[in-house]
């Protein structure tokens, strides 16, 4: 798992029998995301000095750095194949970058306020952006035209998340609410009002049968997106929820929050049956794995191939981590 902080860390946590961690001092002002590469061989980050860092997440790996907008960079994501980053910045324009030539190869224009997130599609086809503007934009890579935008007049998008293999994009918005949008028919596909303050950010499951989203309400919320209903509820961090994220099988799940926790979370969501009239106890549904020790966090990732995670649930892990708010 690698967490980014306020504190201009960045820390890569490798999680087997105990927690190991390499720290950086990635950059000289906040950092606000990073992203693992496909092959989890590279880390990128992105910072309040509008930076970006390619780095390799081992002590005295080598680092790329670049500045790559005028103002804050607000996310980093890489394409699929690796070979390129999209970015979006306080500068309200989005632009894609060739690793690991630095290479600037175009910007996607059509923001009116902060571009908060920025993300490829699977496919690596398309590029889904929010912002403060309140729009949600799709843009075509290879035309670099924007195919489609839906408007929410209630709040603004903080976070997006693409489906892993339908052409669905959800977005977590400051109004309290999660939308999903199917981009072929172009529609709102469902609606979630479950949080009771700004849903700070979300996450597919790998199967695509459920979504986790993280609130400033201290909560976080398991929905059943087939049958379109939230399915449990985590009160784990005492102040906001940050960041989630499922790693590469969805056997487990990671939070970073306010309060300076970084929590692990094993589940069977793969095999469990929530339509069963006998619903098993929550116990069994997940088991929570505390990080007392850890600090605040802004964002945390689960690298894609990452197998480590292997969490005993027997003992708690403790990650001693960043001095300042994830």
């Amino acid at each position: 798992i690698a967490s980014s902080s306020l504190d201009t860390t960045v820390i890569v946590w490798n999680l087997k029998d105990t927690a190991r961690c390499i720290s950086h001092s990635a950059h000289e002002e906040r950092v606000h995301g990073i992203c693992w590469s496909p092959k989890s061989n590279l880390l990128a980050s992105c910072a309040h000095n509008s930076s970006i860092k390619i780095w390799e997440p081992k002590p005295h790996g080598a680092i790329e750095e670049f500045i790559a907008h005028g103002k804050p960079i607000r996310s980093v994501d890489f394409h699929p194949a690796g070979t390129m980053v999209v970015t979006g910045s306080d500068d309200k324009s989005v632009k894609l970058w060739r690793i690991p030539e630095r290479k600037f190869l175009t910007s996607f224009i059509g923001h009116r306020n902060w571009v908060r997130s920025a993300k490829f599609s699977p496919n690596g086809k398309y590029v889904a952006t929010c912002g403060d503007d309140k729009s949600l934009r799709i843009f075509d890579v290879n035309t670099r035209s924007c195919i489609c935008s839906f408007t929410e007049d209630l709040g603004m998008g903080r976070q997006l998340t693409w489906h892993p293999y339908r052409n669905i994009v959800a977005v977590a918005l400051s109004c309290n609410r999660v939308k999903m949008f199917d981009l072929s028919s172009q529609e709102l596909i469902q609606l979630y009002k479950v949080h009771n303050a700004t849903v700070n950010d979300l996450a597919f499951h790998p199967n695509g049968n459920f979504m986790l989203t993280g609130s400033d309400d201290e909560t976080m919320k398991i929905l059943d997106i087939m049958e379109g209903r939230p399915i449990y509820t985590l009160s784990c961090h005492i102040g906001r929820v940050m960041s989630v994220d499922f790693n590469y099988d969805g056997s487990n799940f990671a939070c970073a929050g306010s309060d300076k926790h970084l929590l692990v979370w094993k589940s069977n969501l793969n095999n469990y049956d929530f339509s069963a009239d006998d619903m098993k106890s929550q116990n069994e549904i997940l088991e929570r794995h505390d990080v007392p020790e850890a600090t605040a966090v802004n964002s945390n990732i689960i690298s894609p191939s990452s197998k480590s995670i292997r969490i005993d649930s027997r003992h708690c892990t403790a990650l001693k981590s960043h001095k300042n708010n994830f």
